[in-house]
Formats: C-alpha cells, structure tokens, sequence
C-alpha cells in the first residue's frame, strides 16, 4: 500500500481563488483517442447516447492527491452538460479499473485499452493518490442528450505537497457522422434479426473495437432462429448462408484455421445466473485461444478512407478469397457459421478504423438498399432491429 499524502481542500480554497492551470504533470489520455462517437437513441427526437469509452490521468510529475474529475460535453466551445467525479465517485473508478486489472481483461481483451496506448507504460493506481508514473482510469461513461454536442472535455483538479494546486485538461472530439463508404447488406433476403448492434442493452456498445458492430441471424417461419432445440449448426435457419462483400474492396486479412463449438443456448429451466455462467467459462477459453478463437474464421475488405469491414465467426473452409484480392460490393466471400467465440450461428459484421478485427475503434456504417421493419421512419439500426434486404447485384 502507498503511504498516504495528506491535503486539504480548505488550504487550497486559502491559497488561491481560482483553479489551477492545466499543467503537463497531469496528463490526460482517452481511448479511442481521435474520436468518440455518439449514435441515436431517438432519431425523430434528435437523442442521441455516447459511450465515454476510457479517460485515463497519468502523473508525470511528484505525487498529487487527486480531489476531482470533471467531464464536460460542449457546443460550439460551450460548456453544455457537467459530470463531477469526487470522494465516491473516484472511488468506485479506481476500484472498477482495479477490478479489471485483477480479472486479466488488460492482458486477455487489450484491444479495450488501445493495446497499452491509453497508460503508455504507466501503473495503474490503487487509490486516489497518483504517484509519479501512475495512472488513474475512469472507465465507460454513459451520457444521453437532445440537440449537437461536438467536444467532451476532461478537466482533473489535484492537490501536490504542501496544498499546491495542480491541475490536467484535454478534449476529444465527438462526430457521430457514418462512414464514407456505403454499404449494402452482406446478407440476402430474409429476415434477419440484429440481435445486437449499438444499443446500450447488448453487448457490443461496451467494446471498442464493436461499439457499432452487428450480430445478425436469420429467423424462421416461427419467429426463433433454430428448428427443433436446436442442438446441432443446422438447425439454425442463417447456418451456411453465402456472406457477401458489403461494398467493393480490397481484402487485407483472412483468418482461417478456427474451429466451431457447439450451439450453446440457455437451457429449459436453466436460471440467466448459470447460463451467462456457461458463456462465460466458454469465452475465457475462446480469448485464451487468440485472435481465432475471437473472431474465428473472417474476413476483413480495407474500403479506403481508413474503412475496414469485418466478417466474422464465418463457416470453417468456406472462406473464398484471398488477402490482396479486389473485391465487388455483392461478390460471395465465404459462408456464415459459427467459428470462435459464437453462441449461435450467426455474421459479426463491423466497420473499423484498422485493418484488424480487434486493434481498432467501431466506425458507424452508412447503409443502403434495407429496410427496417415495423419502423416509424428511417434510422440507424438500433439492437431487436428485423431487417430485409435485396439479393446479390
């Protein structure tokens, strides 16, 4: 344990009347580091919901005390909401960061953490004391709002020896603009069920690399995505459908190789506890397995711009094409399956700003040529969305 540093925030109100200058002892880093990305709650209502991914405060300098965090969304350079971190508030981050430490999920899921960028080497703190090359990392801040917001603002307030202030600052910018290149479904007919996209209530919103990512299966006549129990691939409706380019494309990366688990659906009577139990045993053995046992077998087209697509968990020895291939929007590149870490049968299909599956941060894809069922108008797909779409072209 650190020994302890004693400040005052009665001495620093004494010392001086105004808050200190940002200064380079305190530095403040995020991951994604470029750009964090809001996406709509409400289209017609103009919502929208951004996921503050990671803010880290790394000490250069001697040891502070830190007394406050203060996140700040703005418009325009105006300050329009504020979120304050103190007492608590720093707590409970400092203990969620260190619980994440003690769980592996730096080693196991890197890419969450920019792949060692965001702490750039430095410990991560037990407290709210920084030490001199210490970090502080505040994890997944949820913010919702109606009109623009275009900056998010991090201002850290801390205390050195002898009640001195000192202080950090830094900002990212926010754009929730879709990508440069239009896609079109990597899938035919239909429907098809996202059964996870950027919604708060799935899981993809909570990684870097699928922030925007999709889970796509394919529901039969009775509204379930399997015949029978489904016990075996397929049973499942999407089992062995072609997977198409999205859009035309060179393709940079092919993982091949991976294997395919069987389905692993929730039991009749089985309580939630002991299901996400079973996926989680199932996933820690999956990410032991590296980048196949991840992604299993995929496909990632580099589109230009800096726009990569991913398709993943394809079908094992079904993959048709090659790295330094061009591709053509609609041109079959292998068949969906349920290689890696998949419960189902099902297409991962996500847009990165890298050429990797996982070392990247989720673009927001801009589609053509579906629509979204039972909608009140036209909206980025949202988690639950059922989408129909055209055959190849």
């Amino acid at each position: 344990m650190k020994a302890a540093l004693t400040f005052s925030l009665l001495g620093l109100a004494l010392a001086t009347p105004a808050v200190a200058q940002p200064s380079p002892q305190l530095e403040v880093r995020f991951c994604p580091d470029a750009v964090a990305r809001p996406y709509p709650l409400d289209s017609l209502r103009s919502a929208q919901g951004l996921l503050l991914q990671n803010v880290a405060v790394v000490n250069r300098g001697e040891p502070v005390k830190v007394e406050a965090i203060e996140i700040e969304l703005l418009r325009a350079g105006e300050p329009i909401d504020s979120r304050l971190l103190t007492g608590a508030g720093l707590g409970g981050a400092v203990k969620q960061a260190q619980a994440a430490k003690a769980g592996g999920t730096f080693e196991a899921a890197a890419f969450q953490f920019c792949d060692g960028r965001l702490l750039a080497g430095a410990a991560l703190t037990d407290d709210t004391t920084l030490e001199t090359g210490e970090a502080m990392l505040v994890m997944q801040q949820v913010f919702a709002w109606k009109g623009a917001r275009d900056e998010a603002r991090v201002t850290v307030r801390a205390l050195a020896a002898g009640d001195r202030p000192v202080a950090g600052r830094a900002s990212v910018r926010l754009d929730g603009t879709t990508t440069k290149t239009v896609f079109r479904w990597p899938l035919s007919g239909g429907p098809w069920l996202v059964g996870a996209a950027a919604s708060f209530h799935t899981h993809h919103r909570w990684a870097v690399p699928e922030e925007f990512a999709l889970d796509i299966v394919r529901l039969g006549p009775d509204g379930t995505s399997h015949r029978g129990e489904g016990a075996a691939h397929a049973d499942f409706f999407a089992y062995d459908a072609p997977v198409m380019a999205a859009a035309d494309g060179k393709v940079v990366q092919v993982v091949a190789g991976a294997t395919e688990n069987p389905p692993l659906l929730r039991r009749p009577g089985e309580s939630m506890e002991s299901y996400y139990g079973r996926i989680g045993e199932m996933q820690a053995r999956n990410m032991a397995g590296g980048l196949p046992g991840l992604s299993g077998d995929t496909v990632v087209i580099d589109h230009g711009a800096g726009e990569f697509s991913v398709y993943a968990h394809l079908k094992p020895g079904s993959i048709g094409v090659r790295v330094g291939e061009t591709v053509r929007a609609g041109q079959p590149i292998g068949r969906l399956g349920s290689s890696g870490n998949s419960t189902e049968p099902h297409l991962h299909f996500q847009v990165c700003d890298r050429p990797s599956p996982i070392s990247c941060a989720g673009l927001i894809p801009t589609w053509e040529g579906i629509e979204v069922l039972n909608t009140d108008g036209p909206r980025p797909l949202q988690s639950g969305d059922i989408v129909t779409a055209p055959g190849p072209r």
